[in-house]
């Protein structure tokens, strides 16, 4: 029974990936307005891809999200883009060296994202201008400021402030979320991390009848006047490692 499930999922995954992909091609054009049309492809890409591969999402929030903000998460896999991705249109920043990776730096490239140049300082302001852009259009993006993932068992890593420097001196929110997986009868920890391989991970999970996860949105943070990328970076790390440590217990 698992064996088949894997191969259904992956037949399903497999016939609709591409005709999600022509679709989002035809979105995507048309300056800026193509942008805010593919990130609402991409919540039906990531809404399908959750539900084929049996991943059950619980989201708990209790005040309206906005567009146009950074939404920040721990990060404990490649799970947690399909199923941010399924929560909230959104654009992506990957790392630029995804871009030449066969398939899906293609199928990832045809979102528009933003791709992330680390060793190229001179394109940091270029970066900021767009990212600023990109919020005042009312696209979202998404961001995970520990920088790698963990098991999720534990406080999360420090957080790279960075990222947060793109919205000092400005009114743009950060939304942040907190993400935990459930783990089931098994025990098995859906957390990909460390040295683990990831076919192997894949695999398995796909095998899965259901992966359970909780994601919860906290109350926006707007930077305070004066406040600078360390401060406002500790500050969410710690309302985030607070709200974490509460799913834990």
């Amino acid at each position: 029974m698992t064996f088949l499930r894997k191969i259904w999922r992956m037949t399903m995954f497999l016939v609709w990936m591409w005709p999600f992909a022509f679709y989002s091609l035809i979105r995507s054009i048309g300056g800026r307005a193509g942008i805010k049309r593919v990130a609402y492809c991409t919540r039906n890409w990531g809404k399908f891809l959750v539900k084929n591969f049996g991943v059950e999402v619980e989201f708990i929030c209790d005040h309206p999200i906005e567009e146009g903000m950074l939404i920040m998460s721990n990060h404990q896999s490649y799970l947690d883009v399909l199923l941010h991705a399924s929560l909230f249109p959104i654009r992506f920043t990957p790392k630029k060296e995804i871009k030449y990776w066969p398939i899906l730096g293609f199928y990832l490239g045809i979102s528009r994202p933003l791709w992330v140049d680390r060793k190229n300082r001179q394109k940091s302001a270029e970066m900021v201008r767009e990212i600023h852009r990109t919020l005042s259009d009312g696209v979202s993006l998404l961001i995970y400021p520990e920088g790698t993932t963990t098991d999720g068992e534990g406080d999360m890593l420090p957080f790279k402030a960075a990222s947060f420097a793109t919205v000092i001196g400005t009114e743009f929110k950060i939304q942040p979320i907190i993400t935990k997986y459930l783990r089931d009868e098994d025990n098995w920890n859906p957390a990909w991390y460390g040295d683990q391989t990831l076919l192997p991970h894949v695999w398995k999970f796909i095998g899965r009848k259901k992966t359970r996860v909780v994601v919860t949105a906290l109350e926006p943070v707007t930077p305070l006047p004066g406040e600078d990328r360390k401060a406002l970076a500790a500050r969410v790390e710690k309302l985030m490692t607070e709200a974490l440590a509460k799913k834990i217990q």
